[in-house]
């Protein structure tokens, strides 16, 4: 090749490099910096990363406090959410017509886990209750649906 057509190319294959090396998988089907995106962020630092400090500073800080009192994420996870698992996989529902309740400054996320634990299928749903202080959408509550048992097959 020529030098000429190499220093054509060159921009093009660092260019290539630089996307590749950008390629990682996003944790969340959410737009980022929304309130959907925040919350299945949280849930993925609690579950998937097992970072409770990760989780805390996507929280309010009376939900932050609340979450340091179990200690670790796996007892937040069994204890406060009663939700176990090994490995997890958290979208924002997209069903129905309501994805989000939204005034002004909170929130209300509904949020689908699917995954596994000790070897079973395990799926739940959960509505987030979102804040929104100095700009910044941060996790005041999780919501725990009453009426459904936590579903393993």
């Amino acid at each position: 090749m020529s030098k000429r057509l190499m220093k054509q190319l060159l921009p093009f294959f660092l260019s290539f490099l630089l996307l590749a090396g950008c390629s990682e998988k996003p944790t969340s089907n959410a737009h980022w910096g929304t309130p959907e995106h925040i919350a299945t962020e949280f849930f993925h630092a609690l579950y998937n990363e097992k970072d409770l400090d990760k989780a805390k500073s996507y929280s309010t800080a009376e939900f932050a406090s609340l979450l340091e009192a179990y200690v670790t994420p796996r007892q937040v996870a069994r204890t406060l959410l009663n939700m176990s698992y090994d490995e997890v996989t958290i979208e924002v529902n997209r069903s129905g017509q309501n994805l989000r309740q939204q005034y002004d400054d909170d929130a209300d996320v509904t949020l689908i886990f699917s995954g596994q634990f000790n070897g079973k299928k395990v799926d739940n749903m959960r509505t987030v209750q979102m804040i929104k202080k100095s700009g910044k959408w941060l996790v005041h509550s999780v919501k725990i649906d009453r009426f459904s048992n936590t579903a393993s097959y």
